[in-house]
């Protein structure tokens, strides 16, 4: 029993040591901190709202930014073609997304004009059929301070690839348009056959 108490006496001691040191580093960067959080907010409401321009407002002037699909996209410009693909283009499947990211803790300062953080992000996709696929992301980040204000300097977005209920979803979807699509094209051939047997008026 003594044995357990001083043992919980220690984690407690251990717990309060450690809160007390996120403390401190949040009061030394807490404007940092605060300005992190609106960026991290911005960035998925610009994402949920598939605004382009508000997106890529928010990475630095050298940026990388791995989509969850694993396209890589350097300059505004491919940010918005990898979006138009995905949403927009002729072979677009998803309709809208939601995305909700959440950091681990606190962002960690390499100096006082870069940091790194990482989180999850639950996230909705919706694809063209209606069905709606919910998933777990992780990510990770690298920020830069630019003329005074945070900005994105790398983002990395992953998923378990051996839990991947989008990817499933998306070969159902590409399975039944398949089968539709033959389905279709025999009962134009049935259709067709049919009228080229039938005797031509005298």
């Amino acid at each position: 029993m003594y044995g357990a108490r001083r043992l919980g006496m220690a984690c407690l001691a251990f717990a309060l040591m450690m809160s007390g040191g996120l403390r401190a580093q949040e009061g030394e960067h807490a404007a940092d901190h605060a300005a992190l959080r609106s960026l991290r907010d911005k960035v998925a409401t610009a994402i949920n709202q598939q605004d382009m321009a508000t997106l890529t407002s928010c990475f630095a002037k050298t940026f990388s930014f791995t989509l969850l699909n694993q396209q890589v996209a350097t300059k505004p410009e491919q940010v918005q073609g990898i979006f138009n693909e995905l949403f927009r283009g002729p072979s677009a499947i998803i309709s809208s997304i939601k995305t909700e990211p959440q950091a681990d803790g606190l962002t960690r300062f390499l100096d006082d004009h870069t940091g790194i953080a990482e989180g999850s992000s639950h996230e909705t996709y919706v694809l063209k059929g209606g069905k709606a696929v919910n998933l777990t992301v992780r990510w990770s980040a690298t920020v830069v301070k630019e003329d005074g204000i945070w900005k994105v300097a790398t983002a990395h977005v992953g998923l378990n690839p051996l839990e991947n209920p989008l990817l499933g979803a998306i070969n159902s979807f590409w399975k039944k348009a398949c089968l539709g699509g033959i389905l279709a094209a025999v009962l134009l051939g049935v259709v067709l056959g049919r009228m080229s047997r039938r005797p031509r008026a005298a």
